[in-house]
């Protein structure tokens, strides 16, 4: 047990310490600050989809979930995707700020690869607002162009989120119900859609695994796959496990027998609890990587207020400020469709950082100015200035083959009705990218500028 052992402690923070630990993240880490109090997100989704299905609450369990509620509904007849849809509704209409517990696993800078056993975004909404760049993902059945752990892609994100289950999506399968989870784990076993980077990546590195509250059938099972050879083998890598669930006598029993050695359950509260101590110890170790804001105040004020540095050659993004989750959603997915991507996230902009601002300008591979109903107001002056500088900078590609901006509206506004095109502001149409989703021909192009501008600097 975990808890009260000091020397497991001090392994533990050694091997994190040299990067060779990846959380497992769960449900049970997702509580979320709502009016009536902490909430698991998991709950309020099960609680929304049962009111539109017309499932009264008494005869569900106290603590139900997805699968409780799907289980309940006497239409259901096993196929996801009579189901899918609504949960994709939902989640697109639920806004919930960061879970603490996935901002304090962030802010540990030497967790790089994270997996998720949830459907939703917000570990990767936790790990943009500390890091101050999305990271890139991966989501088994693949919601995007990339299907397996790729170390180049985490390189140049700096970290990578793999949802083992799915990602909500309208357009790819992600797990609500135990039969899903059994399909899926099914395919993770076996060819040809096995990950099998992932499975060899998990298998050489020591593994923490958080509220994941799976039945105990399933985590030994996950737990055997991420494992070259049985768990009673001699191994150099630990699996330390912080889960409600698993703390059950049965698990314990389990691991007491079969894994001895490595396998390590914390006994000092909940999942919750682990990740609160484990940050505590790690910032005591390395004060001076502590946050600069402490973890409430960034939960208001989303970042730190100085913007993060950006890579020559990356893809600028200029907004209205009242635009910013939709502007955040385009540039999380640029950045998983495999493109540099560089926004300003602060929340009050303005003129401290100009000359930061107008360098990167400079050094962009092409600009993207969005556009909606939000920027048409007097009070649109510092994007304005942004653009500004973009055009003048776009006038010296005039009557070649190589594009630089890249106008993108967000809403439903014509371009008739935008300031932009009355004026003749934009040389080319605007893209739409509604609610702040990339279309496939927008990513096309800026993959195109951005090869452009690394072949003209020489630049691999």
């Amino acid at each position: 047990m975990i808890s009260a052992d000091t020397n497991l402690w001090e392994d533990f923070l050694l091997a994190v310490e040299e990067g060779q630990v990846v959380p497992i993240v769960g449900r049970d880490l997702l509580m979320v600050d709502t009016e009536a109090g902490p909430r698991l997100y998991h709950h309020i989704v099960a609680e929304r989809l049962a009111a539109e299905l017309k499932i009264p609450e008494s005869g569900l369990p106290p603590d139900y979930d997805p699968n409780d509620v799907i289980c309940a509904d006497t239409n259901f007849r096993g196929d996801p995707m009579a189901i899918n849809p609504r949960v994709v509704r939902i989640v697109k209409g639920l806004k919930v700020p960061v879970p603490e517990p996935l901002r304090q696993l962030a802010e540990i800078p030497n967790f790089r690869l994270f997996v998720s056993t949830t459907f939703d975004t917000l570990l990767e909404e936790a790990i943009t607002q500390v890091r101050g760049r999305a990271p890139a993902l991966v989501a088994f059945p693949a919601a995007s162009s990339l299907t397996d752990f790729d170390e180049a892609q985490m390189e140049r994100a700096g970290s990578l989120v793999f949802q083992i289950f799915g990602r909500v999506s309208a357009s790819a399968l992600f797990a609500l119900t135990e039969g899903q989870v059994l399909e899926q784990v099914h395919d993770l076993m076996g060819a040809p859609r096995r990950p099998e980077k992932l499975i060899n990546k998990l298998q050489e590195s020591h593994l923490l695994m958080l509220g994941v509250s799976f039945p105990d059938w399933l985590t030994r099972f996950l737990l055997r796959l991420a494992r070259a050879k049985p768990l009673w083998d001699s191994r150099p890598m630990m699996e330390v496990i912080a889960d409600s669930r698993c703390s059950h006598n049965e698990f314990a029993f389990f691991l007491r027998h079969f894994s001895p050695q490595q396998s390590r359950l914390f006994a000092g509260g909940s999942p919750l609890d682990f990740v609160r101590e484990l940050h505590q110890r790690w910032f005591e170790r390395h004060p001076a990587a502590a946050p600069a804001v402490s973890t409430a105040a960034s939960s208001s004020s989303g970042l730190d207020d100085k913007p993060v540095q950006m890579a020559p050659g990356s893809i600028f993004i200029s907004y209205a400020s009242e635009d910013r989750d939709e502007v955040f959603r385009l540039a999380d997915g640029l950045t998983a469709a495999g493109l540099e991507v560089w926004v300003d996230r602060r929340i009050t902009p303005g003129d401290d950082y100009r000359y930061l601002i107008e360098r990167n300008i400079r050094e962009c591979s092409a600009f993207i100015p969005v556009l909606s109903r939000n920027t048409q107001t007097q009070d649109a002056r510092w994007f304005r200035k942004e653009w500004e500088q973009a055009r003048q900078i776009a006038g010296f590609f005039f009557g070649t083959d190589r594009a630089f901006l890249f106008p993108v509206v967000v809403d439903g506004t014509p371009n008739g009705e935008l300031i932009e095109f009355k004026h003749d502001l934009f040389q080319r149409s605007a893209a739409r990218a509604l609610g702040g989703t990339p279309p496939p021909e927008l990513i096309s192009q800026l993959d195109a500028a951005q090869k452009a501008w690394r072949r003209q600097f020489a630049r691999v």
